[in-house]
């Protein structure tokens, strides 16, 4: 017998009207073309459902975003979700094949240029749809000093700001200048999952790499409308997006081996080394900003196999 998948209950009447108003106008026109085509009562229902909880993840998760703006990193993120919650790979499947026949009729529409599902790998058999990547601290000595050689300091400072803070990638996109209190190392009031407003906490190495990117972009007159992230396309209203910052992750992830390195995977390794280094999990638990220790000793710590190893040799001997 296949193995059941875990259902997630996301949706939510009262937040689904919460929804960006552009995504349900254009949820309201695929509705009109999947009849249009004639398409069973029963697929129709389905995808609706599928894409209703995916629209009310966003709205929790990743600031309310229109569809039309998410990048594939962003949608990896979903599927990471829930196949982290429990959904098995034919439950998996189903939820790529609604989220990506909804971006075909955008695109078959001309409302968006490229259908970001395009570059999304569908899972194979009990295979995972995101690698859960965890550095060494050895390796992350490695990308600190390949960073340096490379020689983009916003590049080294998002890297270890990402690293130190475990913040969320959304959370980091949209950090500006002002909410940075050097003197505690604190960013302050910075808008985070569920709509819950937490404070980040950031390392003496971070403070001085961020000064000195202030002052590098003060020196050469750079225009960054008050954002800490700085690319081509960022405006005063709008911030890096989470795509530029997954494709940073792509270049630092080729300096040091590893195709997987993800944006999540700042928090997964940085919690991971307080772990070994003995922090208690409620601390760390805190400074991820989880609502219980459950989340993070579930999917952010992994067993130290080497202490365990050592335990088991003392003990034999």
């Amino acid at each position: 017998m296949p193995e059941r998948s875990k259902r997630i209950v996301l949706f939510d009447k009262e937040k689904l009207e919460k929804v960006n108003p552009e995504t349900l106008s254009l949820m309201k026109k695929y509705k009109i073309d999947m009849s249009l085509r004639e398409l069973s009562e029963k697929t129709i229902y389905q995808y609706e459902k599928d894409l209703d909880q995916w629209f009310i993840y966003i709205l929790e998760n990743q600031f309310n975003q229109s569809v039309k703006d998410l990048t594939d990193d962003d949608i990896t993120e979903f599927f990471y979700f829930c196949k982290q919650s429990g959904n098995n790979t034919e439950r998996m499947k189903r939820r790529m094949a609604a989220i990506s026949a909804f971006y075909k009729f955008l695109r078959k529409k001309k409302l968006i240029l490229e259908n970001p599902c395009e570059f999304l790998d569908r899972p194979k058999k009990g295979a995972p749809v995101v690698v859960q990547t965890f550095l060494t601290k050895e390796q992350v000595q490695l990308m600190k000093d390949k960073l340096t050689e490379y020689g983009d300091l916003q590049l080294k400072t998002y890297a270890l700001f990402s690293l130190s803070t475990m913040a969320r990638v959304n959370a980091v996109a949209n950090v500006r200048w002002k909410q940075i209190d050097f003197e505690n190392r604190i960013v302050k009031d910075v808008l985070e999952k569920e709509g819950k407003i937490v404070d980040l906490f950031f390392s003496k190495e971070v403070k001085e790499l961020l000064l000195q990117l202030q002052a590098e972009r003060q020196e050469k007159g750079v225009e960054d409308f008050g954002w800490v992230w700085y690319s081509g396309h960022t405006t005063e209203d709008k911030p890096i997006s989470t795509g530029t910052l997954g494709e940073w992750c792509k270049k630092i992830g080729e300096m040091i081996g590893v195709s997987s390195w993800h944006p999540h995977d700042f928090r997964h390794t940085q919690s991971q080394l307080y772990s070994l280094a003995g922090m208690p999990l409620e601390d760390i638990s805190a400074l991820l900003n989880h609502s219980g220790t459950d989340v993070t000793r579930k999917h952010y710590l992994k067993t130290d196999t080497r202490r365990l190893t050592q335990l088991k040799d003392d003990l034999d001997n």
